[in-house]
């Protein structure tokens, strides 16, 4: 390290390994398998391969410490360090898709300005494949090597980053709040503006309508609507998730489709999905990952909003073009800034809308897989901004076959 250093705020789990080992996260692709040497020390921020790893392998590893830290750039310094000829270490604090595309962003960015020896990724985690989209960012997903550290000038820990403590209650531009952190200007690779739609073939168009909450996900009456209004527009792909609980409850639901309709039931890695965005010509998106992947490949289409502000998220892109469900309650409008479900002090889960009480009222972001509350407002009981879209989809419908003619034009 040759600058001022502080501590690393995002907590890293520190272990041993007796003998060499390997992994991959599930929904990584090939290239994001890790081998690890027995007999050195690693640092990792994942909770998931610690415990089902590291600590339920007592005889293959050893846990030394369960909160450490390691120095790092202070928050203080990100604008005025000169990263030219240096070798620079990231640590992310998130898995969060979209917040990893705006990093990459930022990361080609940075690049751009300084003319770096090189640049690298700790603890992407499930968002590894993202980042290895770019061949010139050295890329490690689970754990890091005490070895390998010691080849990089400097550490930076993303999570100091101010505005990612709030996002839970409003989402910000997480690509531009990177940018302004850093004092570099955007980066000249991507393409703010969508690319053309093809002349010479029917347009494949990509619906994905699955987010990771309820709160935005599309009802699938949309979806169906959606399906049958773009029949002879194009070749249409419904994309789903067999591996995530609303992907498996909008399969069994959704009926019959037309059969110009194909359906993929889920993408094996984060890399497979990243490519079928790359491939579609136009896609119609929830406020999710995947609108935000579409940034990476000036993929256009629509993306829907509903708690969430579209003109935030959304930032210097207009590959997409915003659509807000037109809602206000009693309790709340769109977009009311919920990231997450939310629960009150008894337990109730919900939105302030679905629970009749102001954000006051809901302290905590509600933990945990709960597949009852999942199904309850996916399918049987929307919060009020996803059920004015289930009983009025063609409003949506008709936006989505407007915004296709005028980029057909």
């Amino acid at each position: 390290m040759t600058a001022d250093t502080a501590m690393t705020r995002t907590p890293l789990l520190k272990f041993t390994a007796k003998a060499p080992f390997r992994f991959r996260q599930h929904n990584t692709g090939e290239k994001a398998l890790q081998t690890g040497r027995g007999g050195e020390t690693f640092f990792t921020t994942s909770e998931q391969f610690a415990n089902r790893v590291v600590v339920a392998t007592p005889k293959q590893f050893r846990v030394i410490d369960t909160r450490t830290t390691l120095p790092s750039l202070p928050r203080a310094e990100w604008s005025t360090y000169d990263f030219t000829g240096k070798r620079a270490l990231f640590l992310l604090p998130s898995q969060a898709l979209g917040s990893n595309v705006a990093t990459l962003l930022f990361l080609q960015a940075l690049r751009e300005k300084f003319a770096m020896n090189g640049l690298g990724v700790f603890c992407a985690r499930s968002a590894a494949d993202i980042y290895l989209t770019d061949p010139q960012t050295t890329v490690f997903p689970l754990w890091i090597g005490e070895r390998e550290l010691k080849r990089w000038d400097v550490i930076v820990d993303l999570g100091h980053l101010e505005s990612r403590r709030d996002v839970d209650i409003w989402p910000v531009d997480m690509e531009a709040d990177l940018l302004d952190a850093f004092g570099v200007p955007p980066s000249r690779r991507y393409a703010a503006e969508g690319r053309a739609l093809p002349t010479d073939r029917p347009p494949i168009i990509g619906l994905l309508p699955l987010a990771s909450s309820p709160l935005r996900t599309l009802p699938i009456s949309a979806t169906r609507a959606l399906c049958e209004a773009l029949i002879g527009r194009g070749r249409i792909v419904l994309c789903l998730n067999k591996d995530q609980h609303q992907g498996v409850l909008y399969a069994r639901e959704i009926g019959a489709l037309p059969p110009e309709v194909e359906i993929v039931d889920g993408f094996a890695s984060i890399g497979d999905l990243l490519s079928a965005i790359g491939r579609f010509d136009y896609g119609v998106f929830a406020d999710s990952g995947p609108a935000h992947m579409s940034k990476l490949f000036a993929t256009p289409g629509v993306a829907v909003y509903s708690s969430a502000p579209g003109d935030v998220l959304q930032g210097r892109f207009r590959n997409l073009a915003n659509w807000t469900i037109p809602f206000a309650g009693p309790h709340c409008a769109t977009p009311c800034g919920l990231a997450k479900l939310r629960s009150t002090p008894a337990g109730r889960i919900g939105c302030m809308g679905s629970l009749g009480v102001p954000l006051e009222g809901l302290p905590d972001v509600a933990r945990g897989a709960n597949p009852q509350v999942v199904e309850r407002l996916l399918l049987a009981d929307p919060v009020p901004c996803i059920a004015t879209l289930r009983d009025r989809p063609d409003a949506l419908a008709t936006f989505v076959l407007d915004d296709l003619a005028r980029r057909s034009a």
